[in-house]
């Protein structure tokens, strides 16, 4: 019979920033905030590919996981939406620059409304933060263009 101890398992989570339903809904400011996700990425790509798939399995439920379909579903984008991970094709890093690349129906939930784009951009770009420098700038590729500006 194997036995894990609870220490090492919670060694093998890794932290993330993901959105706290209740202050997002109570007062719309430091709503996102650090807990984690089960398995142990290491590398930045890892990561963000662990968040984004796994980000509905973290220990706390009142965490928002806004990278799934039902979290545009109010959304003109909503209509045959699939998970964000599906649009993710992987993240380039140059020093203090990111670049998190993703084909174009991404922009269901990174162009969306400025509500749903600060939860899922500040998800994104906090976590990756936390596991690199508070300096590292962020950018979105969208079927190979970097995009400077956003809707809404």
């Amino acid at each position: 019979m194997l036995a894990i101890s609870p220490v090492a398992a919670a060694l093998s989570d890794t932290k993330v920033v993901l959105p706290h339903y209740q202050r997002f809904a109570d007062t719309g400011r430091d709503f996102l905030l650090e807990t984690t996700i089960p398995a142990d990425f290491k590398t930045p790509e890892g990561i963000v590919w662990g968040l984004l798939t796994l980000s509905s399995q973290c220990p706390d439920k009142q965490f928002s996981s806004y990278f799934l379909p039902n979290a545009i579903r109010s959304s003109s984008q909503a209509e045959g939406a699939q998970p964000l991970y599906m649009y993710f094709r992987g993240l380039r890093r140059d020093g203090r620059k990111v670049v998190l690349r993703f084909t174009g129906d991404a922009n269901r939930y990174l162009n969306n409304t400025a509500a749903i784009q600060g939860l899922v951009k500040g998800a994104l770009e906090a976590t990756i933060r936390l596991h690199t420098t508070k300096s590292t700038t962020v950018y979105y590729e969208i079927d190979g263009q970097i995009v400077e500006e956003w809707d809404a």
